[in-house]
């Protein structure tokens, strides 16, 4: 791997977070993005915590339009793939990035295993079954 892969890695990951709190027009206090990708499938999707409750992009008050978000997020994708390539890095199938707005400090999990394959999941299930998990904290 090429020195400073980690910095532009970093950035692709503040560039989502800029477009979801772009998106709940900075009213998030957290931001929570989820990317999957493999050779054949793109997926992107976000939700919030607004005003203490969790909140699915859809349920946003918000003069953004969400097909253009969604297309945004996961027309993206590709720079994930270009950075890796340029990098000489494998790329993750799985990315949760969590932001706290409070703190303006953010994680994420970055998984390289294709689950939809061997756990026969799809990653609108993963992705809601993080959602439900976060309301039921």
């Amino acid at each position: 791997m090429k020195q400073g892969y980690e910095d532009v890695f970093s950035e692709l990951q503040s560039d989502y977070i800029s477009l979801c709190l772009e998106y709940a027009e900075n009213k998030a206090e957290e931001v929570f993005a989820y990317l999957y990708r493999t050779e054949t499938m793109r997926m992107f999707n976000a939700f919030f915590r607004v005003d203490g409750r969790i909140l699915a992009a859809s349920q946003v008050d918000t003069s953004c339009s969400e097909d253009e978000f969604m297309e945004v997020g996961r027309d993206d994708i590709s720079k994930l793939e270009e950075i890796c390539r340029e990098y000489d890095t494998a790329t993750p199938n799985e990315l949760k990035i969590h932001y706290d707005a409070k703190t303006r400090k953010y994680d994420a999990v970055v998984s390289y295993e294709d689950y939809s394959v061997k756990d026969k999941v799809t990653p609108f299930q993963v992705f809601m079954k993080w959602l439900k998990e976060e309301k039921e904290k």
